[in-house]
């Protein structure tokens, strides 16, 4: 039995890996056994699963590839969530799973790989439908073994899953600091199980995605923004603030009538470079909508200090101000 297109017989694209094509090997068979499927057509069909199996690995061997033994080297994928702040700084998270593979002894099948005679029939393949007399009787397709005579019982070792026990594992997976989202990085583990040197070992796959932030909004080119509301007075007095950034609290003076600000190096690098991007906060002055008694005094005291000081830029303004102010009054048209 040839086939034009082995991959095909399997449901794969030319090309496709060992991991890909043994377990669409084993999908299949499992399926179309005659042992589980009573299509008239399974025998037919797991014959041509088998040829396909067999074709790839002969062209494979003659290519020089082989098919790889993927047990050998199982890889599993894994996806950890980190903060913001943990990109920056780096950190390290657990993880842990079992892998199962596929029973060795039935390559994953589920039954036996030798067959038997069929009790039913006692090979034939043949059974008598039951008729008043045994001459009347029809031959008919044995239903135990679909006609063809031979059986085969489910696997001893897996009890007919197809599956091996399962194998756990656990390890750590260090986060390097400036880690963007979508990285993924690759830690080679073993097995738990026998003694460590006859462990098989295991690649862990791990891709890391970012967690939303609270207030925190990261730009493509690592730039840190967020709004930030400050006291309206504490803005007025140009004071100094603590102002949260993905590197901890640093100090900033809030600028009187300036509302955006840049801190140098407290965003996330971007990607491929090692020099962090800036982190840029937009302030928010917040003003009470009604002053109290204390706050309208203050205002006063303030309102006078400034108005009756000579010493002050300020103070010589609107002293200027007010003479201007006092002549265009004296100016003025008497009105009738």
């Amino acid at each position: 039995m040839n086939l034009d297109n082995p991959y095909g017989e399997l449901g794969l694209a030319p090309g496709s890996s060992d991991a890909e094509v043994k377990a669409a090997w084993r999908r299949l068979s499992a399926h179309w056994h005659p042992d589980r499927n009573d299509s008239p057509h399974a025998l037919r069909k797991i014959q041509r699963i088998n040829r396909a199996l067999d074709e790839i690995r002969r062209s494979r061997n003659e290519a020089g590839t082989g098919v790889q033994e993927e047990a050998r080297h199982p890889t599993v994928d894994h996806t950890v969530t980190i903060t913001l702040e943990e990109a920056v700084s780096g950190c390290t998270r657990e993880v842990q799973g079992e892998l199962v593979d596929a029973c060795a002894d039935c390559e994953g099948s589920g039954l036996e790989a030798a067959a038997t005679e069929c009790g039913e029939c006692a090979g034939s393949g043949r059974a008598r439908s039951p008729a008043w007399f045994a001459w009347m009787a029809l031959p008919a397709e044995c239903g135990a073994c679909h006609g063809q005579g031979v059986t085969r019982h489910q696997c001893a070792v897996c009890g007919g899953s197809g599956t091996a026990p399962a194998r756990s594992y656990r390890c750590s997976v260090p986060v390097a600091p400036r880690t963007r989202a979508g990285t993924v990085i690759e830690v080679v583990t073993r097995l738990q199980g026998p003694p460590r040197k006859t462990r098989p070992a295991l690649r862990v796959r791990v891709r890391v995605e970012l967690q939303p932030h609270p207030f925190f909004a990261l730009e493509a080119d690592g730039t840190v923004t967020f709004e930030l509301p400050v006291d309206g007075f504490a803005w007025t007095a140009n004071r100094w603030i603590e102002v949260p950034t993905p590197r901890g609290l640093q100090q900033m003076k809030l600028r009187r009538g300036s509302l955006t600000y840049r801190i140098r190096g407290a965003g996330l690098a971007p990607e491929h470079s090692d020099a962090p991007a800036d982190c840029i906060v937009t302030v928010v002055p917040l003003f009470p909508p009604e002053l109290d008694s204390d706050q309208e005094a203050a205002i006063d005291r303030l309102i006078a200090g400034n108005s009756g000081s000579a010493a002050t830029a300020a103070g010589d303004r609107i002293a200027a101000w007010n003479r201007t102010l006092a002549d265009w009054q004296d100016g003025m048209p008497a009105r009738a």
